[in-house]
């Protein structure tokens, strides 16, 4: 059962504030999951008149929320405006009332009289915007959730009843106690056995006497995720163009976190290139992008999608100039990809993000888009570039693989390289591009002197075989 939002003001004065406030109360994680806004505008017809409809609405709402500006607004034939005529309504069986000014230049008397009133009962904030009120409405409403919710636990913290020991996966739990970088953690199992160690973690707790999984212990150490209705999936893609609309290869995943991960890092080193130079006697090998990069967003994902949003995945995608790794969920409020970077880490799943901290995926809480952007520049790649779109949140890599690697290629070679072709012959790539044999052996061969390609012989027939951790897949 949700709360009740009686939403009050002059509403011509305050159109775009409401829709605003109402809007994001619905869009934001946790304040969706508690509240309801009544909105007068989207009420249809229900036989009553409209005192009537907003006199029910507002005695039988649960907080509250008065928006005061210049205008007091029409006044009825109880002698006040509607806003204070449900102000009196509300304050006479409740005291949950937030009251946000607006910061004009002039007031009505009538208003200036109603303000003088609400202050011998209640207080107020003051704000200049609809972002500032709606700051404000958000921290006045989380307050109000710390009130009445004394007992409430976070969606990654909600115990799953129909758990036991019996649904834990031991490879997980291998996996995870291989990656703890942190001597008291890791050897938790060995001192205090499996349950405790799980408990200690908080990935679960005892129930009735039995051990249950909660949300974060079933990601991380469920054999079967599908069996608490959890959404979690991996979608991983590699695209053999730039559109996206050709598909290379793909893989969806449902695991748990830390295998999803090594998952990820396997399709990440078999889809993407390795660089190699020969410089005098010795051959050096480099990767395309620094891998623990990636793995940083990969897990920011994880850790922090928005798990309300069941219908979509996280997207690990890799095309041949760059990789996207998109995750359900908008920035947490007030965060934005302007400022997430000067504030105090605010995670939406404390518990996931907690687990995640004690291994070596997540060793710096709050610096892993800092650590993202040195680890590109020290790459010699561009910095990744940050998207909020809808109720996604997209990291992109670039790479400037063929800048630096493929200069003095023509498009034909580009364009085999990249194909799904592994070797070609002369006759192969005349067809291929309709060139002539003199210009497809001359393309060839200049890929065979630049380490693209390897020359075999079939009988008389000249093979060229892409060589794999060179090749422009």
């Amino acid at each position: 059962m949700k709360f009740k939002i009686f939403l009050s003001s002059n509403q011509q004065e305050f159109e775009n504030e409401r829709e605003f406030v109402k809007r994001e109360i619905e869009q934001d994680y946790v304040l969706n999951r508690f509240f309801e806004v009544f909105s007068f505008e989207e009420t249809s017809a229900s036989g009553k008149t409209p005192v009537e409809l907003y006199s029910h609405e507002v005695v039988n709402s649960d907080v509250y929320i008065g928006l005061i500006g210049s205008d007091y607004g029409n006044i009825s034939e109880s002698g006040i405006s509607a806003t204070e005529y449900e102000y009196n309504l509300f304050n006479k069986a409740h005291n949950d009332v937030l009251i946000f000014l607006k910061d004009v230049k002039f007031r009505e008397d009538n208003v200036n009289t109603f303000i003088e009133k609400i202050k011998d009962e209640h207080s107020y904030q003051t704000f200049k915007d609809k972002y500032e009120l709606y700051f404000e409405v958000r921290r006045s409403l989380c307050d109000f959730l710390e009130k009445n919710l004394i007992n409430y636990r976070a969606y990654d913290s909600e115990l799953l009843l129909d758990s036991s020991c019996d649904d834990v996966d031991m490879e997980a739990v291998e996996m995870f106690f291989n990656s703890v970088d942190y001597s008291p953690i890791k050897n938790l199992r060995d001192e205090k056995g499996l349950v405790n160690a799980l408990s200690t973690i908080n990935a679960g707790e005892y129930y009735n006497g039995e051990f249950k999984l909660n949300v974060a212990g079933a990601l991380f150490f469920a054999k079967d995720l599908s069996k608490f209705n959890i959404p979690h999936e991996v979608k991983m893609v590699h695209f053999f163009d730039d559109s996206g609309f050709k598909k290379f290869e793909k893989n969806v995943s449902n695991t748990s976190l830390i295998k999803v991960l090594k998952e990820c890092e396997e399709f990440f080193f078999k889809h993407t290139r390795h660089i190699s130079e020969v410089k005098g006697f010795h051959r050096y090998t480099s990767h395309e992008y620094p891998f623990n990069a990636i793995r940083e967003a990969l897990v920011n994902a994880l850790a922090h999608r928005d798990y309300t949003i069941s219908s979509a995945s996280v997207n690990f995608y890799i095309y041949p100039d760059r990789i996207e790794v998109k995750s359900p969920g908008r920035l947490k409020y007030p965060l934005n990809i302007y400022n997430f970077e000067e504030n105090e880490p605010i995670h939406r799943n404390a518990n996931i993000c907690n687990i995640f901290s004690n291994t070596i995926y997540m060793e710096h809480v709050g610096r892993g888009i800092k650590q993202m952007r040195d680890l590109m520049k020290n790459h010699g790649l561009d910095e990744p570039d940050f998207f909020e779109n809808n109720d996604f949140f997209k990291v992109v890599f670039k790479s400037n693989y063929i800048l630096n690697y493929s200069n003095g290629l023509n498009d034909r070679q580009i364009k085999f390289l990249r194909s799904e072709k592994s070797q070609i012959t002369i006759s192969q790539y005349q067809k291929m591009f309709n060139v002539s044999r003199n210009t497809a052996i001359r393309d060839l061969n200049k890929l065979e002197e630049e380490n693209f390609v390897i020359k075999s012989k079939n009988g008389r027939i000249n093979i060229f075989k892409i060589i794999s951790d060179v090749g422009i897949k």
